[in-house]
């Protein structure tokens, strides 16, 4: 692998542990492994160029305009300095943005074949597999890392929720949740008892832990990705076999284990109902995050639709919000945090972005299981291609549905602007979108 390209992967996998370890406080601003490699990244880019002088060759890339987008969402958020009130969350939150598409654009210009998305996949469980166990201490020990915000916690429900290397419960919960959908295209495209197994006790460890978040925006999210997948991928026959292996589980986790099986069915149904229970009492947390959607619509009409500015929802909410939050002021919603930021220009543009990238992967998922069963009619030479496609189709399935969970998922936290896995499923999926448009095009 090039330099270049072991730094991008360096820079993806230590995005995932974000401020959790050796993180440098500079200033207002801290390094850490995961800005370091960026840095590094555009310092290489930068030189390239200069040596090539000026010429750079973006053929490849077929994804143009969702990159060219994301060009503008910065310009946008540059001009919006201006007007924006607070200059400080202003700048902050630029650099945060200008983060998160320089990882997109990295990923996309640096990563072009099967085995770098192949990689991806593996890295991305491979974090899962190194967090649960941290998840599993906090929730038996009450102990937590120090980047954890209830590190110091004496709270007696809070400080056995589980963060690990995330600040809060909510983060965790959404990284989760962003995850089960390699979980289970993983089981679904892969063969072996052992393995099967393997990914099985992953997802029941990641359940538990995720029930343990509180985070209902995220059970939500995750029940939305199962109807999803259960509803538009699994065929009449996968349908039959995804409903008995289920029964098979729970009725296995019944007999095993009663009261605990109980317990946590209990608390899942809890948590549930109060979503339901809590509309229209002043004081919920439910009623509190819709007054700050009210507040935030009352920031956008103020700046006429325009956006109030990069980072300024909180500074608005606080100094012009007219709806009681209990002091809260973070719009705990990603879609009106660009809205009520951005204006809605740029969350017109976003919400294109995201719905073709989703329209995009569900279009080549049902080419890829079109071409799977054509490969089934033909003689055993092709076995390399049929496994190739094996491993198109486990990607493309895991993207799809955690881009789907994404709509749900991303307002569980209080902002997740900051929040890396997130950028790195957007720049895992547009990159592998490429990959795609590279291959079908040099196989016409």
């Amino acid at each position: 692998m090039s330099i270049p390209k072991i730094i991008l992967y360096l820079a993806i996998i230590s995005g995932f542990f974000g401020s959790a370890f050796l993180t440098f406080n500079i200033g207002p601003f801290s390094l850490f492994p995961f800005r370091i490699f960026l840095l590094l990244l555009w310092f290489i880019f930068i030189f390239g160029l200069f040596l090539r002088k000026g010429k750079l060759d973006i053929s490849y890339i077929k994804t143009k305009g969702y990159l060219l987008f994301l060009l503008f969402w910065l310009f946008w958020a540059f001009l919006s300095f201006g007007w924006a009130e607070d200059k400080a969350e202003a700048i902050r939150d630029i650099i945060f943005l200008f983060m998160g598409c320089s990882l997109i654009f990295f990923t996309v210009f640096y990563l072009r074949r099967l085995k770098d998305f192949k990689r991806l996949y593996y890295i991305w469980i491979v974090v899962l597999i190194i967090l649960i166990p941290i998840g599993f201490w906090e929730r038996f020990t009450g102990n937590h890392l120090p980047v954890s915000g209830l590190f110091e916690s004496t709270h007696r429900i809070a400080k056995f929720m589980p963060t690990t290397v995330f600040q809060n419960p909510n983060d965790f919960a959404t990284f989760l949740v962003l995850t089960f959908p390699f979980l289970l295209s993983f089981l679904r495209h892969n063969k072996g008892f052992f393995r099967k197994l393997f990914i099985i006790l992953l997802i029941l460890c990641s359940l538990y832990l995720l029930l343990f978040t509180y985070s209902r925006a995220n059970y939500l999210a995750l029940t939305f990705e199962f109807l999803f997948v259960f509803l538009f991928l699994f065929r009449l026959k996968s349908k039959f076999k995804a409903i008995i292996t289920i029964a098979l589980i729970i009725l296995a986790l019944v007999i095993i284990f009663p009261e605990q099986f109980s317990s946590i069915t209990g608390l899942f149904k809890e948590q549930v109902s109060s979503l339901f229970l809590q509309v229209g009492i002043e004081t919920a947390s439910v009623e509190i995050r819709i007054n700050l959607i009210k507040n935030s619509l009352l920031c956008l009409q103020k700046s006429f639709g325009f956006g109030i500015g990069a980072g300024n929802a909180e500074y608005c909410i606080e100094n012009y919000g007219k709806y009681w939050t209990k002091g809260i002021i973070n719009v705990h919603n990603w879609w009106f945090e660009i809205l009520t930021e951005y204006g809605i220009f740029v969350f017109g543009g976003y919400l294109i972005f995201y719905l073709n990238l989703i329209r995009a992967l569900y279009k080549k998922h049902k080419q890829l299981i079109t071409k799977n069963l054509q490969l089934k009619t033909k003689n055993k030479q092709q076995a390399n291609d049929n496994k190739q496609l094996i491993t198109e189709k486990m990607i493309c399935e895991a993207l799809l549905v955690s881009l789907v969970g994404f709509f749900l998922a991303s307002i569980s936290s209080s902002s997740i602007m900051a929040f890396d896995p997130h950028w790195l499923l957007f720049a895992f999926s547009l990159a592998f979108l490429n990959y795609t448009k590279l291959t079908t095009k040099s196989s016409s």
